[in-house]
């Protein structure tokens, strides 16, 4: 069977350990280097985004989740879940610690899907190299929700890569994707999707891969529908994941000439001379500011993030794609470049050569010379790898329509890196490989 080669080694080479041994090796050292590179960051001030998970986590500690007078629905309630014992506790510093034990788990779960597959020295070097990541640095320290995806996300490749081989995988498979889009929403509608994919190619094919993949994603979705009732119960909106979306979606209609498509908060159109002139009335409308010049900065993202304001944006955006196709297309190709390479930006000055245009064009030199290696060869992927591969694939086309920069990729790298060298781990043993069924 295909799916049993995933346990069997290369070569005639055996471990001295376990496998799940060098895995727990691999697991301290990393938590030991995290939590270093975390504790050198403290004490630091909330940043960004972390002030509106913080107040989630606390509205959850309070025994709800948005305000019912003026609703509030950001994000989906995962993080927010994960903080709030800390809140409990009192120690936000403990939650940026605990960032150190999720990426450590994510590095402990690479070994285990890498090690059947490649020899243990380059094994290694592959792990090393996703624990090393360049974006990592920015989020170790920091309350978003990346670092917790990333474990989900790598978590569910280890348990997809086994999936049909036995109840457990399947559970834990949909517990992964379940938590993956309560706490990044996007993936909510790809789990839609992918669900419809698994059953069709199960109906299809009979394959117990694609009917535990199809399992998995039902009890995934199970997962969310108390939180989907929730919304329904404040919006009497059905399938209402959160408001932010339609604003990301008219950013990326965008129909200036002098426009990339790329996303700004309201400060940017305030303060920015060009963004202003294009987009300070919807804005000033949407915020608030028309009525209230005095409006704080948390009343104006209040303002901006209700389902009302959402209709405002759909509405404008809809309307930008009618009279502007051939601008929105174009917008559309910059947004995936963006999603890889966090360019070309309008305003904000991003320079061509980031962390994480430096990760990604190495990854996708990475991918081609795999892809190229296994064409000459004639060796495709392992069927497992499929269910993978499409959820990647809908996974980039979901984020890429909306308003994307290439912090959104983070969570999707160890899928990306991991399956490719995989591949090549196989390419390296076409021999035995040639022999396995399909």
């Amino acid at each position: 069977m295909a799916e049993a080669r995933l346990e069997q080694r290369p070569s005639a080479e055996r471990a001295s350990l376990p496998p799940w041994a060098v895995a727990l090796a691999i697991f301290v050292c990393a938590l030991a280097v995290d939590a270093h590179r975390i504790g050198s960051t403290l004490p630091r001030a909330q940043f960004g985004d972390e002030w509106r998970y913080i107040y989630y986590a606390k509205n959850l500690l309070a025994g709800f989740y948005s305000p019912h007078d003026r609703i509030f629905l950001c994000n989906g309630p995962g993080y927010p879940l994960f903080l709030a014992p800390f809140l409990a506790l009192g120690s936000l510093e403990a939650a940026r610690y605990a960032n150190a034990v999720l990426h450590a788990l994510a590095l402990f779960y690479a070994w285990l899907i890498l090690k059947p597959r490649v020899p243990a020295p380059w094994s290694f070097i592959a792990v090393a190299l996703l624990g090393l990541y360049l974006p990592t640095e920015e989020f170790l320290p920091l309350l978003y929700t990346e670092v917790l995806c990333f474990l989900l996300l790598t978590a569910w490749v280890y348990h997809g890569l086994r999936a049909g081989r036995g109840v457990l995988h399947t559970v834990v498979a949909g517990v992964c994707l379940g938590l993956l889009a309560l706490t990044k929403v996007v993936f909510g509608y790809v789990l839609v999707a992918f669900l419809l994919v698994a059953l069709l190619i199960w109906r299809r094919t009979s394959a117990a891969r694609w009917r535990a993949h199809a399992l998995a994603a039902l009890l995934a979705l199970g997962l969310c529908v108390p939180y989907l009732g929730y919304t329904y119960q404040l919006t009497g909106r059905l399938f209402y994941w959160n408001s932010l979306g339609s604003n990301s979606f008219y950013w990326l209609t965008s129909p200036f000439p002098d426009e990339l498509g790329d996303w700004y908060h309201q400060g940017w159109v305030q303060r920015n001379p060009l963004l202003r002139a294009h987009h300070l009335a919807l804005f000033d409308k949407t915020s608030g500011l028309d009525r209230d010049p005095n409006l704080s900065v948390v009343e104006q993202l209040r303002n901006l993030s209700t389902p009302e304001t959402g209709d405002v944006f759909a509405e404008a955006a809809r309307k930008n794609v009618r009279e502007h196709p051939l601008k929105f297309a174009k917008n559309w190709l910059y947004n995936v470049v963006r999603l890889f390479l966090d360019v070309p930006v309008t305003v904000r000055g991003t320079p061509w050569w980031n962390p994480y245009s430096q990760s990604h064009l190495a990854l996708l030199a990475f991918s081609a010379y795999v892809a190229v290696r296994a064409r000459r060869a004639a060796v495709g992927p392992l069927p497992a790898y499929y269910p993978l591969f499409v959820f990647f694939g809908l996974s980039l086309a979901a984020y890429s329509l909306s308003s994307a920069v290439a912090r959104y990729l983070f969570p999707l790298v160890p899928i990306w890196w991991l399956l490719a060298c995989h591949w090549l781990g196989r390419l390296a043993s076409r021999g035995a490989a040639s022999n396995e069924p399909g």
